[in-house]
């Protein structure tokens, strides 16, 4: 297992399974530090009493014979494609204690995670290792659903799920960085809970000062006032970004899950709710990880400064427009 030097770079971690031998984590991995330039490290967490520790100067640890054997395959497949990452085990009780280690320990600028291996995609359980992670982490974290394959052309699409609050600018200035960065369109999706649509366009017709008037004219109104300052705040955060707006009235988690069939990724905050009352992210964010059909990167709450780090190593990698 090659060893690389993190003394000046923060690196991208990469979950692997070797019980499963899932490798899309992996997969997404490799593309985020060719994008980023920055450092590969592939996480093995095995079970607390499974590595056996040698004390030598030069000496790692020694894997249980079946976990070598599958992580051994992952090494030899890095290594044939010219892939340089450096796998690293980690010896903990639970897969999510075990990467929190890491996380700490490597201080990454991305953590790439898959959905779980007991259940397909969209199935994902409450308190499974990517909520746990996400819980846990200062940097931003990507989910990728299994029998995920990175398209051909790369990533053409971005969708950010954007709710109304200060906080989720920071979701929308890292989705059209990285939109930016790698020439793709960005989708801004916004969704309104029809539960909770007419109290919304009230509420925001009276800060216009406009008159409520039929059930259709106030939709419309609304819509063009959410898509107004929705513009307006993509302008001042990802201006020069090619983006569409959508104003969806739907029940979010189903909205959001649609959408990311047309998407090669979502960017999305860890918590927050959507406009007014309608709940778009917070306790929707989990539903949405667990059935987006393409990976999902989430910038917890306090990650601003790895989510600036990560931007501005895929800045510095972009391919020149000249």
């Amino acid at each position: 297992m090659e060893t690389l030097d993190h003394t000046h770079r923060s690196p991208v971690i990469a979950a692997f399974s070797p019980d499963t031998g899932a490798r899309e984590p992996v997969e997404f991995g490799v593309a985020a530090s060719r994008v980023t330039g920055a450092p590969l490290v592939v996480v093995v967490v095995v079970d607390t009493g499974s590595l056996h520790v040698h004390f030598g100067a030069d000496e790692a640890p020694t894997l249980p014979g079946s976990i070598a054997e599958s992580v051994r395959h992952l090494e030899h497949d890095l290594e044939r494609r010219g892939i340089v990452a450096e796998i690293r085990p980690f010896e903990d009780s639970t897969a999510a204690r075990g990467l929190a280690r890491a996380i700490d320990e490597c201080s990454p600028e991305l953590v790439v995670v898959g959905s779980t291996s007991r259940a397909p995609r969209g199935a994902m359980l409450l308190g499974t290792t990517a909520e746990r992670v996400i819980h846990v982490s200062e940097s931003p974290v990507a989910v990728v659903p299994n029998g995920y394959v990175r398209p051909d052309g790369g990533v053409a699409t971005i969708g950010v799920a954007l709710p109304t609050q200060p906080e989720s600018d920071e979701v929308l200035r890292v989705a059209g960085s990285l939109a930016r960065t790698g020439g793709a369109k960005l989708r801004v999706l916004t969704v309104i809970d029809p539960r909770h649509a007419q109290e919304e366009a009230h509420g925001l017709l009276a800060e216009q000062h406009h008159e409520v008037g039929t059930e259709a004219q106030t939709a419309a109104r609304m819509r063009f006032t959410i898509e107004a300052n929705a513009r307006a705040r993509l302008t001042e955060l990802a201006g020069g970004v090619d983006a569409e707006i959508d104003v969806m009235i739907d029940e979010p988690v189903r909205a959001l899950v649609a959408a990311s069939a047309h998407l090669d990724l979502l960017v999305m905050g860890s918590r927050g709710l959507g406009p007014r009352r309608a709940v778009v992210l917070g306790s929707v964010s989990r539903r949405v990880v667990d059935r987006a059909a393409c990976p999902v990167i989430v910038i917890p709450r306090g990650s601003e400064a790895k989510a600036e780090e990560l931007l501005a190593d895929a800045d510095a990698h972009a391919p020149s427009a000249t």
